[in-house]
């Protein structure tokens, strides 16, 4: 529907029947925060200029200059955004701010949700304008064309009006100027700390020049026979400017004459006094290019990537490295990542947290201050930094984070980064191991999360250097032979000296390693292998690489011995149904060695996962009992307690066996529990089968 003034310079239109639904869409559901307005706005007309600048590049115009200009105007309570753009004709104007809803409501919804890059599109983001005014004006005018204006209040009407020459006097060739009547809740936006605080937030980085029209106020020493004709001077100007109408800027708006009273002046000397005059002018808020978007080469010494970094990070301290970067392809990324120099106090433990300590840039425009979890895995969280894409929509949701494929390869670039800056720092042994010192449990939650690419970023404690030593590093000069085709290590809190396992490795000239972190225990539940070597917990039941000692018993012997096993693990099973096998060891075969060890099966739980599963809060007992597995105990018949068990139970009636030998073969399965790491469920026990040894040695009754 059109109407036509008599003049036929208005034309009033009519959005789509259901416009005032959209419109709600629009303004509440994609925007959330108010001061996104702005942004929106300044982004346009940056665009804007950009398509200006081309075209006059074009025409060979090389020297002219473009700027945005915001002025907040009190009174009126309006704001006024100004650009010195490409500007639009009235089919310019229909297209990209009446066209919204042309194709009806429902369709253009549906394509919002398949396509949603078109919340970045200059006709959707310019309506979040309407978040903070009541109407909205555009006048503009393209390069040679008429002076159109736009007028909306977001109900299902919008006019199109040519302005006459008179009105066009005051407007440049080119550009757009856009003025909201701000709602009555929005004044706070004409304040200037409210659009200082938005535009130093979110548009800091502009390229074009973006200024805000700001009060200046000045004080001016005096001489006092000078004051009173300075006053009267500036308060004539002030007059003369006011009876003309004069637009022209600055303006002086108060005038104030101050006396220095705080000493007593002779009457011949002259007083101190001062002029304060107040004036507004136009103040550029941002400044160069973002650090990210010149090359590093240009970039002399560190302290501007330290700055960067603790405007960031809000870490007083130095960044231990980072990774400035810029890719090209398909989608263009600009950005600069970091490592601190220490890892903040349970960063680890906060690794659920929903947010990531990097800023969205679009087109040097900040669009997020911190990106959501999915974009980077759990460990990586230690990073920060900022990321600039010149291809996505300002407007970046939740949704889109899932759907967009800019946002898709967004977040394979930002890992791709992150892992070449960890592999740039590992090549340097001293920084590295600063960052291991810090951050190496990050490296152990993304081995367990799946990423096996992280495997040649540990450094490991062993039995055969003072230092640490990687994998690769093990395989290629620690193996005894290249029929070794296994990876030795043992976990746990007791210190591997103190293990008589794997000191029995140590003897024989095998490199063992040492993970004795409960984070270890979750990251080697799911490896099995490195490269084509087995990972083996000596710790667990696993058959040794060395050949079995050769059995000396005689048959008698041989049959008590098996007789033993048989009854041992029958009383074992009465006690603890956890226990799988009783055996022989043909790891503990010294005298010297520990009389008893228990040993987890091969797929169960060591001691010291059962330790950290048990001490769950919600940890289930049923669940448990079947994740854990069961044990094997094995038994050194080489040490004396166990020589003098077995002479016992073979000499003992088979009625008396229990009462004789039961207690002592609980006291040892109890103390190898201990030893191994494993949870007591009983500590009395433990403690009444001690008591009752000493008291038989000491022949107490």
């Amino acid at each position: 529907m059109s109407e036509n003034d008599s003049n036929n310079t208005t034309v009033k239109k009519t959005f789509e029947a259901n416009i005032s639904e959209l419109m709600n869409m629009i303004i509440h559901s994609f925007y959330s925060n108010r001061d996104v307005f702005l942004r929106e706005l300044i982004s346009n007309a940056s665009d804007a200029i950009d398509k200006q600048r081309h075209t006059d590049l074009q025409n060979g115009v090389v020297d002219k200059s473009y700027e945005i200009r915001i002025d907040p105007l009190s009174k009126e309570g309006c704001i006024v955004i100004e650009d010195d753009g490409i500007g639009m004709d009235e089919d310019d104007l229909v297209r990209n701010l009446s066209t919204i809803a042309t194709s009806g409501t429902k369709e253009f919804v549906r394509n919002l949700q398949e396509k949603s890059d078109m919340i970045g599109q200059f006709g959707v983001g310019f309506y979040s304008a309407f978040l903070v005014a009541d109407r909205v004006d555009v006048i503009t005018r393209k390069q040679g064309g008429a002076l159109m204006k736009w007028s909306s209040d977001a109900n299902e009407f919008y006019t199109l009006e040519t302005l006459t020459e008179g009105e066009e006097t005051e407007f440049p060739s080119n550009g757009t100027r856009i003025i909201l009547l701000l709602k009555e809740d929005a004044k706070e936006y004409l304040e200037e700390a409210s659009l200082r605080r938005i535009i130093t937030r979110h548009s800091s980085f502009i390229q074009h020049p973006l200024s805000l029209y700001c009060k200046k106020t000045v004080t001016t020493p005096v001489a006092s026979d000078e004051a009173k004709g300075e006053e009267e001077e500036v308060l004539e100007e002030e007059e003369e400017e006011l009876e003309e109408g004069s637009d022209d800027k600055p303006v002086v708006e108060e005038v104030e004459v101050e006396e220095d009273t705080s000493k007593a002046e002779s009457k011949t000397e002259t007083t101190p006094k001062t002029i304060t005059t107040t004036t507004q002018e136009w103040e550029k808020l941002n400044g160069g290019p973002p650090l990210w978007y010149k090359n590093a080469s240009e970039i002399e010494g560190k302290e501007p990537y330290h700055a960067l970094y603790k405007t960031i990070s809000n870490d007083y301290t130095e960044p231990l490295y980072w990774n400035h970067f810029q890719t090209e392809g398909n989608y263009e990324f600009r950005g600069i990542l970091y490592i601190p120099s220490k890892m903040p106090f349970d960063m680890l433990g906060d690794r659920n947290r929903e947010k990531r300590n990097i800023r969205l840039y679009v087109k040097k425009v900040l669009v997020l201050n911190e990106l959501d979890k999915e974009m980077l895995p759990d460990w990586m969280n230690f990073v920060s930094g900022v990321i600039d894409s010149a291809d996505l929509p300002l407007n970046v949701s939740r949704e889109m984070l899932q759907q967009n494929k800019i946002v898709r390869a967004l977040k394979t670039q930002l890992k791709k980064q992150v892992m070449k800056m960890l592999t740039e720092v590992a090549a340097d042994e001293d920084i590295y191991a600063k960052f291991y010192e810090n951050f190496h449990r990050h490296i152990k939650l993304g081995i367990h999360e799946g990423d096996d690419s992280l495997l040649s970023f540990l450094r490991l404690k062993n039995n055969k250097t003072e230092g640490v030593m990687t994998l690769d590093g093990y395989v290629a000069e620690h193996r005894v032979s290249e029929e070794q085709k296994a990876v030795y290590y043992i976990t746990g809190t007791v210190p591997p000296q103190e293990n008589a396992i794997a000191r029995l490795y140590t003897e024989k000239g095998y490199c063992v390693l040492y993970f004795d972190e409960p984070i270890d225990e979750f990251m080697l539940q799911r490896l099995s292998k490195f490269k084509e070597y087995d990972l083996v917990n000596i710790t667990k039941d696993h058959v040794t690489p060395w050949a079995p000692t050769e059995e000396t018993e005689t048959e008698e012997e041989k049959k008590t011995l098996e007789s033993f096993l048989g009854w041992a693990k029958k009383t074992l099973d009465g006690v603890d149904s956890d226990v799988d096998s009783v055996k022989r060891s043909n790891k503990l075969v010294l005298e010297s060695d520990p009389p008893v060890a228990v040993l987890s099966s091969k797929w169960g739980w060591t001691g010291q996962m059962e330790k950290i599963m048990q001490s769950q809060p919600l940890s289930d007992g049923k669940s448990m009992s079947y994740m854990k597995g069961k044990r094997i105990v094995e038994l050194n018949t080489e040490h004396a307690v166990i020589k003098s068990l077995l002479d016992k139970f073979s000499t003992t009636p088979e009625e008396e066996k229990d009462a004789v030998c039961k207690d002592r073969l609980l006291l040892l399965y109890r103390c190898g529990l201990l030893v191994g790491g494993y949870p007591i469920s009983n500590a009395n026990d433990l403690v009444n089968g001690v008591y009752s040894a000493l008291s038989v040695d000491a022949s107490v009754v």
